[in-house]
């Protein structure tokens, strides 16, 4: 190793130390310009469909058929879950195992006791 390797001479002709970044500052720059490059590459290329959101008006209709609840009244067959909050008409699907199911003979006695309807279950 020699002088020159180690140290620099400004115009001066005062020492300076080399930087220990300058050899590698090129290649850093490359390197950095192709990723760059390949990931614009990689999203302009790419067909991507947008996300598509499906919604459902009858979500928006909070209107209770009179004649599902009377028949589901009729039956007694309103359920409902005794560690739950919601409770299910008798086409709705539910969870709830036969050994935690409590019945209720109309929507406004399930309501009374705390209960609201579930959120997948909808009057017919």
């Amino acid at each position: 190793m020699s002088i020159p390797e180690v140290f620099h001479f400004d115009n001066r002709g005062e020492v300076v130390e080399k930087s220990p970044i300058k050899p590698y500052f090129l290649a850093i720059v490359i390197i950095l310009v192709s990723i760059l490059s390949f990931g614009v590459g990689r999203l302009t290329t790419t067909q991507r469909e947008g996300v598509k959101i499906n919604f459902d008006q009858s979500l928006l209709q909070n209107t209770v058929s009179t004649a599902n609840v009377a028949s589901a009244v009729s039956a007694g067959k309103i359920s409902a879950s005794v560690n739950g909050t919601r409770y299910y008409y008798p086409h709705c699907k539910s969870t709830v195992s036969e050994k935690n199911k409590v019945f209720f003979d109309t929507a406004a006695q399930a309501e009374e006791a705390g209960y609201e309807l579930a959120v997948n279950c909808k009057p017919k």
